[in-house]
């Protein structure tokens, strides 16, 4: 047993000790407990695992009274180099193309780019003299690391690349130096801006992937991300020796992002006849073949359009991962109509089509989307997303459907639909001539009644029965000849309008071709230009707004060196390959003539080594012939007779 000194005894013996101490000239000391690094954690040093927490105070007593020494701290310091408040995730053609604004013209940024993406690079530099044996990076949303993503790298790492960080959100990040006696560490933040998509880094061919979220709308919300992705194919279908998708990119599709539903915009024919998803973790293939990708305004396809949208408002089948070939026309359609639903801005919309330009692709400009905005318009509502609404409706969505697809995309209380009442015509654009005559008839999608109609601030006859709405030849001869925005007034409070162009001839006389001129050429097309002026009916503007190459009668009735272009998309194209995806192995190609109507202006695309051969260095004579007419949303548009043009160098004359 341990016996206890008189409280006298041990103060003579502590006073001796501390004289002979100071005689011989060594100082007595007392040492301080070492800090942890961190300030509050020691951090482990295999990736992956939970930090632990500094020891409490009774364990640091405990140990300065068995005489244990704390383990120092790594003798240096790390620190981050040049972290910016705020970071840009693609390239600086797609900054400098996005930082112009409204008005970009996207050709001018594009500079050959290849490449939309690109990877955030975070470095840091460790000053000590200890050898440290690893360093840990984390990066967070939250302040406190509770939500981090870490990863363990050798000593002698001094950066980090991250990749598809979420769009318009503020990241924490840490990095800290592991040494073998204690560890040292330095913590940052970042934000990633607001501007434009968020641009996908998942590798492939195209490289063509972006998310739809993270977009403020015009009611100040925003769209959630890693909801749906608009992308190119996930297969090599495309280009047997290019898959579209690399391992990498698959792996973050499956394991991070978890994509449940492939919609493919492909036909079979595409698609090598694949019938189930190329990623692990979708559960769904959705095939919907969409022919042109101005098709979402055309009454043949308008049930598959139906289709693509109802799969957005079904939340079983999200993430949904969204796709064509390249990811540019069809998707970049489908994208844009998504968009406008749940409220983004025009500019944004207009973007996220365009960025496509800054990849393999190649230029997307806003003139292929601009119809899309045009048939929009033509729906009744307030706002573009009204609009769309309506359009939706009309192809056969229902109410709830379309507040499904926001409730999804917006975060909104999956049970807060409220039902209500739409007003909109199958068809709210009309000409009449009165030498013909005859009534106009209005569809209502939904039933009301119907109260007054205006136009030109006089009141219409009319008649209703249900849905239908008639308004007899008597009434429009006295409204008079011109161009109308007409107004329906509903008696429960509700409104559209519809237009309407009256004229007192018969306007099958026809739209007369004023001159037609060679476009610019390139490997694969040589372009023709028809243009019409606008007001070129006896003061009436008539525009042309659709894709004719689908209708017979327009590919009758323009002849190419007197062959119609019918007869030469009946030909052969063996020997040339498609013409968006240049020297690829696809038995796939393109016919010798596309015809596009936009704007006042008619192109011809003729695929120039069809022209080559056919014309053997001669002439190019087009013809429009007589009764060149075409039926686009119950809407008849007629162009020239008659006229033959002979091209001289690159120019057209008229025979």
């Amino acid at each position: 047993m341990r016996k206890h000194l008189p409280k006298k005894s041990v103060f003579l013996r502590v006073l001796t000790v501390f004289l002979i101490l100071s005689v011989l000239g060594i100082p007595a000391c007392v040492k301080a407990p070492t800090e942890t690094s961190g300030g509050d954690t020691a951090v482990e040093t295999n990736a992956g695992s939970e930090t632990k927490p500094a020891s409490t105070a009774t364990e640091t007593e405990e140990a300065a009274e068995s005489e244990t020494e704390p383990a120092p701290a790594v003798n240096g310091g790390i620190k981050f180099k040049d972290v910016a408040e705020v970071v840009y995730p693609y390239t600086d053609n797609v900054r400098a193309y996005l930082d112009a604004g409204d008005d970009a013209d996207v050709a001018k940024f594009m500079n050959g780019s290849n490449d939309q993406h690109e990877d955030i690079t975070i470095e840091w530099e460790y000053t000590g003299e200890d050898k440290i044996s690893s360093v840990i990076f984390e990066y967070a949303r939250n302040e406190d690391f509770s939500d981090s993503v870490s990863v363990t790298l050798t000593g002698a790492t001094v950066k980090r690349r991250l990749s598809n960080l979420y769009k318009a959100t503020k990241y924490y990040i840490r990095v800290t130096a592991v040494g073998e006696n204690g560890s040292v560490s330095d913590t940052a933040s970042f934000e990633t801006t607001s501007l434009g998509p968020r641009i996908m880094n998942v590798g492939g061919y195209y490289g063509n992937v972006r998310d739809m979220g993270g977009y403020v709308t015009e009611d100040g919300l925003t769209v959630l991300q890693d909801k749906a992705f608009r992308g190119s194919a996930l297969d090599n279908c495309v280009d047997a020796n290019s898959s579209t998708l690399n391992g990498q990119g698959k792996k973050y599709l499956n394991n991070e992002v978890k994509i449940k539903t492939e919609m493919d915009f492909r036909a079979t024919t595409e698609n090598c006849g694949r019938t189930t998803p190329a990623l692990d973790s979708a559960e769904n293939y959705l095939q919907i073949p969409i022919v042109n990708f101005q098709g979402a305004f055309y009454k043949d396809q308008a049930s598959l359009y139906c289709k693509v949208f109802r799969a957005f408002a079904d939340e079983s089948n999200y993430p949904i991962y969204f796709h064509c070939a390249a990811g540019a026309d069809r998707t970049g359609t489908v994208a844009a109509i998504l968009l406008a639903l749940l409220g983004v801005g025009r500019t944004e919309i207009i973007q996220d089509f365009e960025i496509t330009s800054f990849s393999k692709v190649g230029e997307r400009s806003r003139g292929r989307l601009i119809p899309v905005f045009e048939n929009l318009e033509r729906y009744n509502g307030d706002t573009l997303s009204k609009k769309t609404e309506n359009y939706l409706i009309s192809i056969g969505l229902t109410k709830r459907e379309i507040y499904n697809i926001k409730a999804i995309m917006l975060g909104l209380d999956p049970d807060g639909y409220t039902e209500e009442k739409t007003y909109e015509l199958q068809t709210r654009e009309f000409r009449y001539s009165t030498a013909k005559g005859g009534d106009i008839k209005l569809t209502l999608l939904e039933e009301s009644e119907v109260g007054s109609i205006s136009a030109g601030g006089a009141e219409l006859l009319f008649t209703q029965d249900g849905k239908n709405i008639t308004v007899p030849e008597e009434a429009l001869k006295n409204v008079g000849k011109g161009s109308f925005i007409c107004t329906v007034a509903f008696k429960d409070g509700g409104s559209l309008q519809f237009s309407v162009i009256i004229d007192e001839a018969d306007i099958s006389d026809g739209i007369k071709v004023t001159h037609i001129s060679q476009g610019p050429g390139s490997d694969y097309y040589s372009y023709v230009f028809i243009s019409y002026p606008y007001g070129i009916f006896d003061g009436i503007e008539y525009h042309l707004h659709s894709r004719p190459e689908e209708f017979p009668y327009a590919e009758e009735n323009v002849l190419i060196n007197g062959a119609s272009i019918k007869e030469l998309n009946g030909q052969s194209m063996s020997k040339y390959t498609f013409a968006e995806f240049p020297g690829n192995s696809m038995d796939r190609y393109k016919v010798p003539v596309t015809m596009l109507c936009q704007g006042n202006t008619v192109t011809l695309l003729i695929h120039t080594g069809w022209l080559d051969k056919y014309k053997g260095g001669g002439e190019l004579n087009i013809t429009i012939k007589d009764g060149f007419e075409f039926t686009y949303n119950g809407i008849r548009y007629y162009m020239s007779k008659n006229k033959t043009f002979v091209s001289s160098g690159s120019v057209f004359r008229e025979e």
